[in-house]
């Protein structure tokens, strides 16, 4: 994630920090201050690196389960609003989404059962107040904790309880049915939110529109895997396009983005690939040392390929994860295509855009014909007529 810094690595999983986080502890430590001079600032700022803490406990729950389940997690992003964990991939297996999502809350409420024995029972939950000792520290993260584990499981998306409940759904039903279902269920709680708020407080306001737009994300998403799922690359992969030797100047790969709208260019050298350029390569390197650059210079010499047979599903996370915005494709040594994001745009536009297929009605079997009237009996041959002796000579 962008304008986050690193802060380690726990069971493999990258700690970040966005730097916005530290504009969050300032604000926090000067209302301390305003409320007891230095010493309320050193609480406040205490609590709220003590509340953020539980929140990274909270997304190991999630990422350790996720990785036991082989789910790859790539890391977990500290941000004012809380913790993300970044996994390359949801699972749609129902079982395996009940049991990465529990672990989150789980762990809450572990903390609170390890602390409440020494603090006793809170009387307030997630309302923080700034403490002036240890004990109230203590006692305030225990019904932070409590509250987190309730508040995660209301059946709305980001939380929690709306991954539970579209899980459960999906024993029943179709995956993308009980992400539907869940969404919607989501959304009327949203306007229920932002209605409280209208009476009670703004701030059911901005929770009830952020799970509103945040249900709504989540329903596109699954829409957009299910339409990608069951494609190859080979279905919507550019077969058409501008290839570069490793000489050429930047000046042709310039010339190539204006005449043909192509952005990035496989580079190669007889038939072997040797690289491949991306638009903002050629752009950074224009900018710093002119047109006249070969490309060998600047292209990645040792590019990601795909297969025709790759599935667009996974190449889209592959983008989405590694920020990669192309590819070539490559069959049996041979170069045959290139995939970008446009590509996968397109498709799913047009998708969109057509209308449900209905099902094929079985023909209507043709009925025998009527007969109009009655065919003709044919009627016996007259009896021979026997002559008379007389007439028999």
């Amino acid at each position: 994630m962008r304008w986050s810094v690193p802060l380690g690595r726990i069971f493999g999983i990258a700690l970040r920090l966005h730097v916005t986080f530290l504009l969050l502890v300032a604000f926090i430590g000067y209302q301390g201050y305003l409320v007891a001079g230095g010493r309320g600032a050193g609480w406040a700022v205490a609590l709220v690196c003590s509340v953020f803490a539980c929140i990274v406990i909270h997304e190991l729950g999630h990422s350790v389960v996720a990785q036991r389940l082989g789910v790859e997690v790539r890391s977990i992003t500290l941000l004012p609003i809380g913790g993300v964990a970044a996994l390359r991939t949801i699972p749609e297996n129902p079982w395996h989404e009940i049991a990465i999502t529990l672990a989150g809350p789980m762990m809450n409420l572990i903390i609170a059962c390890l602390l409440l024995p020494f603090t006793g029972w809170p009387t307030e939950f997630l309302l923080v107040h700034y403490p002036h000792d240890l004990a109230g520290l203590l006692k305030t993260l225990v019904g932070v904790n409590l509250g987190l584990f309730g508040f995660n499981f209301i059946p709305a998306f980001p939380m929690d309880g709306g991954r539970l409940l579209r899980a459960v759904l999906a024993l029943f039903v179709s995956y993308r049915r009980a992400t539907v279902v869940a969404a919607t269920v989501g959304q009327g709680l949203a306007i229920l939110f932002i209605v409280a708020g209208l009476k009670f407080s703004a701030m059911w306001i901005i929770l009830g529109a952020f799970i509103f737009l945040a249900a709504e994300g989540e329903e596109k998403a699954v829409k957009m895997r299910s339409l990608l799922r069951d494609i190859e690359v080979a279905d919507v992969m550019t077969r058409e396009f501008v290839t570069l030797t490793p000489q050429a100047p930047l000046r042709e790969a310039l010339t190539a983005m204006y005449r043909t709208g192509q952005d990035d260019f496989p580079v190669q050298e007889g038939d072997r690939l040797a690289g491949w350029l991306t638009r903002q390569a050629v752009i950074d390197a224009i900018n710093s040392h002119g047109e006249d650059t070969p490309v060998a210079a600047v292209m990645d010499a040792d590019p990601p390929v795909l297969s025709p047979r790759n599935k667009v599903s996974w190449v889209h996370e592959q983008m989405m994860a590694d920020h990669y915005q192309g590819f070539p494709v490559m069959e049996n040594g041979r170069l045959v295509g290139l995939l970008g994001p446009d590509n996968i745009s397109r498709y799913l536009l047009l998708q969109e855009s057509l209308k449900p297929k209905r099902p094929a009605r079985a023909p209507t079997p043709t009925p025998p014909p009527v007969i109009a009237a009655v065919p003709p009996t044919a009627a016996p041959p007259p009896p021979a007529t026997t002559l008379p002796p007389a007439d028999r000579a």
